[in-house]
This record gives C-alpha cells, sequence and structure tokens, in this order.
C-alpha cells in the first residue's frame, strides 16, 4: 500500500511540473518601414509624395500595410501588385493591404507596382525589434460632415461658404486620432501609424483655383496635411523618424467650416494648420500610452456585395450625351447640376464595364482585419467610406483601438449608408455599390474583429 502511494505521490509531483511551468514567451514583435519617393520627374512638387510601407512580424506570422499618396489605386494594378510583392518578400497575399491616401494632389507620379514592391521589400530588409504603445487622442475642430440639410428640404454636399439657405450638418464626423508608435530596443520612437477620417483636399494650389482661373498646375503633388504631421515627428524625434497616414472613413468629412468665409486652403497655410492640430491631439494622448504586448494575426473576407443597376435608357443616354453639357466644376454652384450628371455618366459607363468583365449584379470586395495586440487592431475597407460606417465599426468592435483604413485593395468610389442612399446627393450619385453594400462590409469587419480578440493565433 505504502508502494502505491509513494507511486501516486511520484506522478502527481511530475504531473504538477509539467503543468506548473511557465508559459513560452511570444517571440519579439520586429517592425520596418520603408519609404519610396513617387514624385513624377515633371512634378511641380509642393512637397514629396510617396509609397509608404510597414511590415509586421512576430514568429511565423506577418504582414504589411502599405500607403499611396496617390487620389485612387487603379484596380487594374493592385491583384498584379500584391501578387508580386508577395512572390518577392514571402507575405502571403491575404496579408498584403494597398491603399490610398486619396491626396488629391497627385497630378504626376511614378510607377506604382514598382514603388509598391520596392517599399515592402525595403521595409522587411528594415525590420527590427521593436515594442509599442497605442492610444486614441481627439481632434474635434478641424474636421466637417460636408452634407448638409438645406431650407428646400434638399442634402447638398460642399454648399460653399456663408450660404444662407443650410440648415445644419446631415451627419456627425469622428473626433478619433488612433496613433500607433514603435520603438526600437534603446526605447527611440522610430515610427507610427496615424489615423484620422479627414478628405485630403486641403493644399488646392491645384483644384478649385485650376478650375475656375486656369491659375496652378495640374502636375503639382502634395501629401496634403499628413506632410506636416511628419514634420513635426521629425521635429520631435528626428529626421530618421518615419510616420505613415492612414486614412480613416471620411467619404462625407472634409475640412471646409462653412459657417465661415472661403477659401480656407493652402499648403502652407491651411494643410499646415490642419497637420499640427491633429499632431497636437497625438501629443495630448502621448503621456497616457502604455507598452503593449505584441499578439499579431490577420483575418480576410471577400463578400460579393451588390452593385447599382441602370436601364437601357440609362446607358443610351451615359453613351450620347453631349460631353460640352457636362461639367467637371464640383465647387462652382452654379454647374453643380452638370456636374452631378457627368458624375452620372462615369458611372452607368463603369457598371457597363464591370458587366463585360461577369460582375452583374455584385462585385467581390475585400475586407481585412489585422491584430497588433490585445487592444489594437486595424480594419482595411474598398471605396470612400461613409464615415457612419467607421463609427459602427468602432462603437461594435472588441479591441479599445480600432483603426479604420479606407480606399483598401479596391477603388469603387463611395460607400454611403443607407440613410444617405434616401437622402441622394453627390456621393450618392457617384456610388457604384447598392444600398445595404456599406452594411455588409461593416458587419463581416466587425465579425472579424470579434474573430480575433476571442483566438489566441
Amino acid at each position: 500500500m505504502k508502494k502505491t502511494i509513494i507511486t501516486l505521490l511520484g506522478l502527481t509531483v511530475a504531473a504538477g511540473l509539467t503543468f506548473g511551468q511557465p508559459t513560452p514567451p511570444k517571440p519579439t514583435l520586429e517592425v520596418g518601414v520603408g519609404v519610396v519617393n513617387i514624385s513624377g520627374e515633371d512634378a511641380v512638387v509642393l512637397d514629396p509624395i510617396h509609397v509608404k510601407a510597414v511590415v509586421f512580424r512576430q514568429g511565423t506570422e506577418q504582414f504589411a500595410l502599405v500607403e499611396c499618396d496617390v487620389t485612387s489605386l487603379p484596380n487594374d494594378i493592385i491583384a498584379p501588385t500584391r501578387e508580386k510583392a508577395a512572390q518577392k518578400t514571402g507575405i502571403p497575399l491575404r496579408n498584403i493591404t494597398l491603399a490610398a491616401t486619396h491626396t488629391h494632389m497627385a497630378g504626376t507620379h511614378k510607377d506604382l507596382t514598382g514603388s509598391v514592391v520596392e517599399a515592402i521589400t525595403q521595409a522587411q530588409a528594415a525590420l527590427q525589434p521593436v515594442t509599442l504603445k497605442s492610444g486614441t487622442g481627439q481632434q474635434f475642430h478641424v474636421s466637417f460632415n460636408r452634407r448638409y440639410f438645406m431650407k428646400d428640404g434638399s442634402v447638398v454636399f460642399n454648399p460653399m461658404f456663408l450660404n444662407p439657405d443650410i440648415v445644419r450638418p446631415a451627419g456627425t464626423i469622428d473626433p478619433d486620432v488612433g496613433v500607433v508608435l514603435f520603438y526600437d530596443a534603446t526605447g527611440k520612437p522610430v515610427s507610427s501609424l496615424v489615423n484620422f477620417a479627414l478628405h485630403l483636399d486641403i493644399v488646392k494650389e491645384y483644384g478649385a483655383v485650376y478650375q475656375n482661373t486656369g491659375a496652378g498646375s495640374p502636375k503639382a503633388v502634395s501629401a496634403d496635411f499628413p506632410y506636416w504631421i511628419d514634420e513635426a515627428f521629425k521635429r520631435d524625434y528626428g529626421k530618421q523618424f518615419k510616420s505613415v497616414f492612414l486614412t480613416g472613413a471620411c467619404g462625407n468629412i472634409n475640412h471646409w467650416d462653412f459657417s465661415k468665409p472661403g477659401p480656407q486652403s493652402g499648403h502652407k497655410t491651411k494643410a499646415r494648420q490642419v497637420g499640427d492640430s491633429v499632431y497636437r491631439a497625438i501629443q495630448r494622448e502621448l503621456p497616457r500610452l502604455a507598452e503593449e504586448a505584441p499578439m499579431l494575426a490577420a483575418r480576410s473576407r471577400i463578400l460579393n456585395v451588390p452593385l447599382q443597376q441602370f436601364t437601357g435608357a440609362e446607358l443610351n443616354w451615359a453613351t450620347q450625351v453631349d460631353d460640352a453639357k457636362l461639367s467637371r466644376r464640383s465647387e462652382e454652384p452654379g454647374e453643380r447640376r452638370q456636374f452631378l450628371d457627368n458624375v452620372k455618366k462615369k458611372r452607368i459607363l463603369w457598371l457597363a464595364e464591370q458587366r463585360k468583365k461577369g460582375n452583374v449584379a455584385t462585385m467581390p470586395l475585400e475586407v481585412q482585419v489585422f491584430r497588433l495586440t490585445a487592444n489594437t487592431a486595424i480594419v482595411t475597407l474598398p471605396g470612400e467610406m461613409f464615415v457612419e460606417h467607421g463609427l459602427s465599426i468602432k462603437n461594435n468592435s472588441p479591441f479599445e483601438n480600432t483603426i479604420i483604413v479606407e480606399l483598401a485593395n479596391q477603388s469603387i468610389a463611395y460607400v454611403p449608408n443607407k440613410k444617405a442612399f434616401r437622402q441622394g446627393g453627390y456621393e450618392v450619385e457617384n456610388s457604384r455599390v447598392a444600398p445595404g453594400g456599406g452594411e455588409m462590409l461593416v458587419e463581416a469587419a466587425i465579425q472579424l474583429l470579434r474573430e480575433l480578440k476571442t483566438t489566441t493565433q
């Protein structure tokens, strides 16, 4: 009997030793940033535009986020570019995101495919052990919902300055300034991610001025207000610091306060004011940031999202309408109807082209979610997402810090919410997806976030 007891005790001790051992530490997080100047050889450079890539690696998990300083990425280069980057770096294609910052000042730029692959390759080669801190600041005073209820009951985008017929904004804003800071082995800040929901159309050296007077240059380039955020980081942390701006859900958000006089534009004036204001929101948040344990993981999902439809009569109109009766001057109230007709024509012709490719009723669109820590995740979405979509994801996200990136992996113009579709207006006229398409993307993002919150891998 004594021998049996001793044997059982031995098994118990052995089991205790086995189960009592500490869990092996998770692999170190490595992050690298690659930056490639894509300003065209003939560009009028107000400030240079870039492709910026961030590569994350922890153990066997690896993914890349790429932001390009262009208005949008041509759809026909996105898939081939991701494939080339995957072949070159070994990062799974589904773990590579290509997004556009949506700067309106990218009049001429270099080859995007080669630049993207080079930036990701640079970032991978620059991988180094880092620690990270993340948080969410707030800036309420530089962004405005650009859709307004008017006295006649209509909803109008950009009704222009001091318009007496404005009643009130038709929607809200997202004041969140998401920030992730990376520190090297010495504890020095070396790079960052910054996320804010605001159209990059502030500079306007080319834009409204050029439309109305012919002044300025259509070859002008600028990264818009994120340039000044980058400059502020370099001022505080050194010229080697690399800041990557991720454009939030801002399809119906811009910088114009129509209760005040215009033009509220300019490179070294308004764009700098906005950039500095966003950076001050980051500075206010810095003392509250705490180091977080990395937990890299990625998920993605492709959804067949319904497209808008058109009639034979509408297609006939779009193919035969006299372009001389249309307008590209979006900021000229007297030509707003002709501008909207031009937008309608482009939408119908785009949808007709999709039908030739087999996308008759739906189109496959991708949602990606990247987990950085137990508190911080990044969601990437196609198209110019309305701010309400971004807020819906954040409000239902299990992650304290949820970064939303629009115009990722697909350029499909605006993605309004159902309420906006009922109201109409420019963004609705320009949208390719049918009502409810945006909500489908939102629901998929929330589901993926919840999956990543509960899984250890």
